[in-house]
């Protein structure tokens, strides 16, 4: 491995456990039927840019040299801080899994036998799994010492998020109605204290 740093490493098991964690449910997932998606061009050009910047560019820096030029040196308190994202991420993103089952989808999807998801961890937060993404994003700005790749994935997830969410919540008032916008009253998009 080109780079090996204790946060390099500390990457790479959030890397290899969000992968884990993910990688069963979305195969399991695959196998229901879609009720309705709108997934168009946009969106596809935005996952692939969340791909780009949370898996091949990071790949890229850990084992080639090819953006030595933007490395610098992870100052400790930022590492330890990442280091504590990617925990609180990490166990956010099993949660949000673990509650959503099989109505997990990583595009802009319902499946068969849909229904409005509202206990557990969603019982306070509208959508915890994007802010799973944003903290463990933000653990990889600050655990990758490269001023390419370290942002590379929260400025790609950062367009993902503001393109979709409207339209995400659009797409559950219009399949579920009153019972989402109920729910929508009641909780908050992204933190359980503060109004979004």
């Amino acid at each position: 491995m080109h780079h090996a740093g204790m946060f390099d490493v500390v990457f790479l098991a959030m890397f290899a456990l969000c992968f884990v964690i993910r990688a069963p449910i979305e195969v399991r997932n695959k196998r229901l039927r879609a009720v309705e998606s709108r997934v168009g061009v946009f969106e596809k050009f935005c996952l692939l840019l969340v791909f780009t910047g949370s898996t091949t560019l990071p790949m890229l820096y850990l084992f080639t040299p090819w953006f030595d030029f933007a490395d610098y040196a992870v100052d400790p308190g930022a590492g330890g801080t990442g280091t504590a994202l990617a925990v609180l991420g990490l166990f956010l993103f099993w949660k949000s899994h673990r509650d959503l089952g099989r109505q997990f989808s990583p595009t802009l999807e319902l499946k068969e036998a849909h229904h409005l998801v509202a206990e557990g961890v969603y019982a306070r937060i509208r959508h915890p799994m994007y802010t799973a993404l944003f903290l463990i994003a933000g653990a990889q700005l600050l655990l990758i010492g490269n001023a390419v790749v370290g942002p590379a994935f929260l400025l790609a997830f950062g367009i993902l998020y503001a393109s979709r969410i409207e339209h995400e919540e659009d797409m559950m008032l219009d399949h579920f109605g009153q019972a989402y916008a109920d729910y929508k009253a009641r909780t908050n998009r992204l933190l359980p204290f503060f109004r979004q």
